[in-house]
């Protein structure tokens, strides 16, 4: 037995990635975003989107993980007439229509669940800052938040 408790290096953003995309048949997912969603999303939202969420998107898409963490992506997640997760624009619209000071403030929606909304900081460049819409809890990246809030415990240790 160590006499030390040795710390678990986090994941990289593509150790993250890998780790959800094993999860696949968990997962209801919209269709990946493209070059032109992205630029779509960017012009929208009036400046560059961080390259780490970009890469999210382009490899995974939005929609439900897990059974439980929505990430808001280009698209929305529809079963035939019923939108189970808006896309990041209109989800954004309603927060601001709902006076939410984060999107004042130019905070980017992309994640909820338990009724707990995570935003991207995209003032702070790249890699992504992750903050909660309580301003409780940051993550100094997208890697970081996905271990430690979307990847269920065990699932990271996987082979």
């Amino acid at each position: 037995m160590p006499l030390y408790k040795q710390e678990v290096s986090p994941l990289t953003l593509e150790q993250a990635l890998a780790v959800i995309g094993r999860g696949g048949e968990r997962h209801m997912t919209t269709d990946l975003a493209g070059e032109k969603d992205l630029d779509v999303l960017e012009e929208a939202l009036g400046h560059r989107l961080p390259e780490d969420f970009r890469t999210l998107l382009a490899r995974l898409g939005g929609g439900i993980f897990y059974g439980r963490d929505e990430l808001f992506g280009a698209r929305r997640l529809m079963i035939h007439d019923i939108e189970l997760v808006p896309d990041l624009l209109s989800f954004r619209r309603l927060l601001a229509r709902r006076g939410d000071r984060n999107v004042e403030r130019g905070l980017v929606p992309f994640h909820r669940a338990a009724n707990r909304i995570h935003f991207l900081d995209p003032r702070a460049g790249s890699p992504a800052l992750v903050v909660s819409a309580d301003g409780a809890r940051s993550f100094p990246d997208l890697a970081s938040f996905l271990e430690q809030v979307v990847i269920p415990t065990g699932d990271a240790d996987e082979p």
